[in-house]
């Protein structure tokens, strides 16, 4: 863990809070010589450099407040790309995409800057407790040590139950999703009393686990403030009772005496928020389990010849909780450079194949061909480059849809100009409106085609398009699809005719 964290410890903040540390032995030694010689001229240079160590520490927490929100980003993209065929369910990937990470806000704005104290200011205070009074330091490197180690003790029964908290509220994030994707038959059969019922015992588990943390946070804040506190004031009665003895001069005690709580400060601030620590440690546990799992199957190929031939040998596919097989054994090949069209009665699981040759759903058994390469040892990102899908209802998102036909890549306006007349789609691309389903399916095709990927997968493209449009789509398709696979589930049969081969998926057993 702490090798994981001094990876984030950025050059400038740990020259902000070496020069953090100089300033505060200056402003100890202005402040002792005040006290000496009553000096205001002392007392101003000693407020100067407090002032100046403000405004260091409002910079590095800039920095490290950046540097939280690009790391956030990049884990969170990092997961959006895993997700498709990721095998975890709702609740476990609602909770790592937000919760988990949320924790490393938190960690970088509590743990961090102390962790780069430690490091710097503590060697520094430490050789200055050295030349002033080594009696004073001697006391110091031995009450140190105790509380990492109290830490530690207390750590491993607080890591326990925060895997705990953890947990329960996965299973709030799990049973709140469901019941709100499930909310209308719910409400149709007159059950949402029982849902409510449901959400909150397991509200009520996760606040409980959540307060064994903190429970356990505030005896080791307790624990570790007493610790500190106890070893300072051992510090100050010896010094004291040496300076009445004259073994010690009194600018070095009072130096001492003010640089002593400066010492303790990073480890009393990392046992303030050692839960977050906790959190953290476990939450970088699960991201690098999650991206281990979702990885191990992807590597690096030779280029592929395009536009591939696609083969399916022995392909199951069933949802993740479900024990019925949505796909089962099925085997065909799709000629390269070629449209085929995938027919079958409702419930065949045209769809969830269409989704599994789009690189969405991993098969359950069996394996994917593209000519002869294997799509499960292909990088995640090499296979999206290499395909185009449409699914039944295009999704549009909250911009102009010039952006929504662009979102692969960058404007190509002269063949989405051309796309559109082609499909006879007429709309103000600068505006954002409401498109009805034919508007909206002819969307979905021309993005799909505007990537030129050499594999396009439409699912149901006609089914909210008229018999003249779903002409036009024909045509359009027939121009297009010069070096392209062409995959399209379809119940329409003019298209199923328009095809070059049809595959006849049947409903599994």
């Amino acid at each position: 863990m702490v090798s994981y964290m001094l990876k984030f410890l950025d050059k400038k903040i740990l020259l902000l809070k070496f020069v953090e540390g100089i300033l505060i032995l200056i402003s100890a030694k202005f402040l002792a010589d005040a006290i000496i010689f009553q000096s205001q001229k002392f007392l101003s240079i000693f407020f100067l450099c407090f002032g100046f160590r403000i405004l260091l520490q409002n910079c590095a927490e800039k920095i490290i407040f950046k540097m939280s929100l690009e790391l956030q980003t990049e884990l969170r993209k990092k997961i959006h790309a895993e997700l498709f065929g990721c095998e975890l369910d709702s609740g476990e990937i609602l909770t790592l995409i937000f919760d988990t990470i949320k924790i490393a806000e938190e960690f970088f704005l509590k743990i961090l800057p102390n962790i780069a104290g430690i490091l710097i200011l503590l060697p520094i205070f430490l050789i200055s407790a050295i030349f002033l009074d080594k009696i004073s330091a001697l006391i110091l490197f031995l009450t140190l040590p105790i509380s990492p180690i109290l830490l530690w003790l207390i750590g491993k029964t607080t890591s326990e139950k925060n895997l705990r908290a953890l947990e329960k509220l996965q299973n709030l994030n799990s049973d709140f999703k469901q019941i709100l994707s499930a909310i209308t038959a719910l409400k149709i059969f007159d059950r949402i009393n029982f849902a409510a019922q449901k959400i909150k015992s397991t509200s009520e588990k996760s606040s409980a686990a959540t307060l064994e943390v903190l429970k356990f946070a505030f005896i080791s804040s307790f624990a570790l403030e007493l610790i500190t506190t106890l070893s300072i004031a051992l510090v100050a009665v010896t010094l004291g009772l040496r300076l009445v003895s004259g073994s010690v001069e009194i600018f070095s005690a009072i130096f001492l005496l003010i640089i002593a709580p400066e010492i303790f400060l990073p480890i009393r601030k990392i046992g303030i928020a050692f839960h977050i620590a906790i959190s953290a440690k476990n939450s970088v546990d699960k991201l690098k389990k999650f991206f281990a799992v979702e990885q191990k199957n992807f590597s690096k190929i030779e280029k592929l010849k395009v536009p591939p031939e696609i083969s399916v040998k022995n392909l199951s596919f069933s949802y993740p909780q479900k024990k019925s097989l949505a796909l089962r054994e099925i085997n065909f090949k799709i000629p390269a450079g070629k449209i085929t069209a995938i027919v079958g009665e409702s419930g065949a699981g045209k769809s969830t194949l269409l989704k599994i040759l789009a690189g969405l759903y991993l098969p359950t058994r069996g394996e994917i061909f593209f000519n002869d390469l294997p799509t499960s040892k292909m990088q995640r990102e090499s296979l999206f480059e290499k395909i185009s899908y449409a699914p039944q209802i295009p999704k549009l998102f909250d911009a102009d849809l010039q952006k929504n036909f662009t979102m692969f890549g960058r404007l190509d306006a002269e063949n989405l100009q051309k796309f559109l007349q082609e499909l006879n789609l007429k709309i103000n691309l600068s505006a954002e409106q409401k498109l009805s389903r034919g508007q909206l399916q002819r969307l979905g095709i021309i993005r799909a085609f505007l990537k030129k990927s050499s594999i396009i997968i439409l699912d149901e493209p006609t089914a909210g398009l008229d018999i003249e449009s779903e002409k036009l789509f024909i045509k359009f398709v027939e121009k297009n699809s010069a070096r392209k696979t062409i995959i399209i589930a379809t119940h329409r049969q003019a298209v199923i005719n328009f095809a070059d081969f049809v595959i006849n998926l049947e409903v599994s057993a």
